[in-house]
């Protein structure tokens, strides 16, 4: 706009030597030839300054040339005619500029907070069941035995090695020894007992001591806990002590060795 603005200025001052201007109505009129000099001691080139006031442009008059401002833009009426601006069309966009170098990286930011924690998630299906956990031993282990035994004085086996048990004891916390007794019984002190040996020689107590003192009913030892050592795959065998001083007949019906 100022190249525009220059022109016209130039147009206005080629040939013009001496000017005189007077108040006219409305505006001030001058006559030409017109004339532009700077003030004494200026620094600066002579120019013609219009100030945007913000008001309408004169109107455009037959013979007149009109130079006037609005909007900030040079406008121009010739002759009459309607303003139009001297600023020319905006020119077509030129070529893309080489990329410049990369500048050097910048300081990384500060570390947010850290975020809330979100909320528990639902909770899952139910897993199928597993398969049944292996029993440690079978509850209860049956001696068998006919209608009574006749019982030596002190310690003696319940029948023979055949009627013995192989119990397989080691995952058992608890044994207790159950038996059943008909009408006769050995003298007082006299108990029956479950024994196991570790190696087929040594007999040690597995279970309490049962007494075989009173007729015609069911006796059991307290729950106790397997002795030490008795955590195996052992033989089991039951035993009578006869406290008397003499062999006697003992009415022993059912025996059990219970576990757990």
């Amino acid at each position: 706009m100022k190249d525009y603005l220059r022109i016209g200025m130039l147009s206005l001052l080629s040939g013009i030597a001496w000017a005189q201007c007077s108040t006219g109505n409305p505006g001030t009129n001058c006559t030409g030839p017109l004339s532009v000099l700077p003030q004494s001691g200026n620094t600066e080139q002579s120019a013609i300054i219009l100030f945007d006031l913000g008001l309408p442009v004169p109107l455009p008059a037959a013979g007149q040339y009109i130079l006037s401002i609005s909007g900030g833009m040079l406008q121009e009426s010739d002759d009459g005619n309607s303003y139009h601006s001297l600023l020319g069309p905006i020119g077509p966009q030129g070529p893309k500029g080489a990329t410049g170098p990369a500048g050097p990286q910048g300081l990384a930011g500060a570390t947010g907070p850290a975020g809330l924690t979100g909320p528990q998630g639902a909770q899952g299906p139910t897993g199928p069941l597993g398969p049944p956990g292996a029993s440690t031993v079978p509850s209860a282990y049956n001696f068998s035995i006919a209608t009574g035994i006749k019982a030596g004085v002190g310690t003696s086996e319940l029948g023979n090695s055949l009627n013995r048990d192989q119990i397989d004891m080691s995952n058992a916390t608890a044994v207790r020894f159950v038996i059943t007794i008909g009408p006769n019984v050995l003298p007082s002190g006299s108990y029956a007992q479950a024994q196991y040996t570790p190696d087929g020689t040594n007999w040690y107590a597995l279970s309490g001591e049962v007494p075989v003192t009173t007729p015609n009913g069911l006796y059991s030892s307290d729950w106790q806990g397997l002795p030490t050592g008795a955590n195996g795959d052992y033989v089991v065998r039951i035993v009578v002590f006869n406290a008397g001083t003499s062999a006697a007949q003992v009415g022993l019906r059912q025996l059990h060795l219970q576990f757990k």
